[in-house]
């Protein structure tokens, strides 16, 4: 749900394609992409507690407490986790450069909409999603529990 906005800036080939349109709005495609997935990496643990709550360490209102307390106390395992989410990303827009470069999506100046969709899907699948999955399940796997404060 998260990166359902950086989906819709995909599918629009002027946005993401230099080729396909104007290379002004390709200009834009990037930064527009790029600024709504890192909101979809912030708000993911959100929503993620939203649908697949673990009470009480993980719902729709502790989820970003729990993940700012990830960053602040398993710093090294947070920027792994960061890490394997650039890792997979890249590997996705990999994928799909390769899948570009064996069938490009324009030929002579026209753009085939399909071999672009194939493209773009899977930057999207296996590159924004994929990622997104990996980094939140990470993230879920570090949390504990907040330490219980003892009466004396």
């Amino acid at each position: 749900m998260a990166t359902l906005p950086v989906l819709v800036l995909l599918l629009i080939p002027s946005f993401v394609h230099g080729g396909a349109g104007d290379p002004a709005l390709a200009a834009l495609g990037g930064p527009w992409i790029n600024g709504l997935f890192l909101a979809a990496i912030i708000l993911m643990p959100k929503i993620n507690g939203a649908l697949d709550p673990e009470v009480p360490d993980w719902t729709s209102s502790t989820a970003m407490a729990a993940t700012g307390r990830v960053w602040r106390t398993r710093v090294w395992f947070a920027i792994l986790a960061a890490l394997a989410l650039l890792a997979i990303l890249a590997a996705g827009q990999t994928a799909a450069y390769f899948i570009g470069r064996f069938s490009p999506a324009i030929i002579d100046g026209v753009l085939d909409y399909g071999r672009f969709l194939v493209q773009e899907m899977v930057v999207y699948l296996f590159g924004y999603v994929l990622s997104l999955v990996a980094y939140t399940l990470i993230v879920r796997a570090l949390v504990q529990p907040e330490p219980k404060v003892r009466k004396r």
